[in-house]
């Protein structure tokens, strides 16, 4: 793996983590509901995000890269009513690196919550070109390891087929998910990181809208 790409896919994971820690966070547990979700590991704080609901217009660039929430049209809206929302500050933290620009075209960030589950990650809109196997490749192994760092570690990867896309799945010794497909007709890699008995990860990963 280049340093490059391993710098890439190190601050996407920690950009991603650091919004969905705060997100988790501001989950409220009703009366009679189950406990509140554990925070996904992160390596460090980030300014509270201020996620919203998708809107249609892609802001102006960012450190060469542009911040798109309309490519969050590739996930489904919703799971099980939890709405897909907008990472604001992930993307703010993402396009502080170089890297993420020198690969990234545009980008969006994810979230949905409840107080039992959690999904959180990327869609990314790579540089024409970048998408091949050994990148795709390299991209899983940095992320999954940067998931699994403070869940254990990896401890399982597989790779499977939901509807006609090969999804790739890692576990984490923790407990937690990480989900990766590409979208090679639109330059698209979308990966995930989730957590809780409801597995939103892996029905937002199985129901993409290319």
């Amino acid at each position: 793996m280049s340093r490059r790409l391993a710098c890439l896919v190190g601050v996407v994971f920690l950009a991603v983590s650091c919004g969905a820690t705060q997100r988790a966070g501001t989950q409220e547990t009703g009366a009679g509901s189950s406990p509140s979700l554990p925070a996904p590991p992160a390596a460090a704080s980030s300014s509270p995000a201020a996620a919203s609901a998708v809107p249609a217009a892609s802001s102006p660039p960012a450190a060469g890269a542009v911040r798109d929430d309309s490519l969050l049209s590739i996930l489904p809206p919703d799971v099980d009513g939890a709405p897909v929302t907008v990472e604001e500050a992930s993307f703010d933290e993402a396009v502080r690196d170089a890297a993420f620009a020198d690969h990234v075209v545009r980008a969006a960030f994810a979230v949905v919550a409840t107080p039992t589950d959690l999904a959180s990650g990327v869609v990314a809109r790579l540089h024409p070109g970048l998408l091949d196997g050994a990148f795709l490749a390299d991209w899983r192994e940095t992320y999954n390891e940067g998931a699994c760092a403070q869940a254990g570690g990896v401890a399982t990867n597989a790779e499977t087929q939901l509807g006609d896309r090969t999804v790739y799945i890692a576990t984490c010794a923790g407990g937690m998910t990480v989900y990766h497909a590409a979208i090679p007709e639109r330059d698209v890699v979308v990966s995930l990181f989730s957590l809780g008995e409801g597995r939103f990860g892996e029905r937002l990963i199985r129901d993409l809208r290319p």
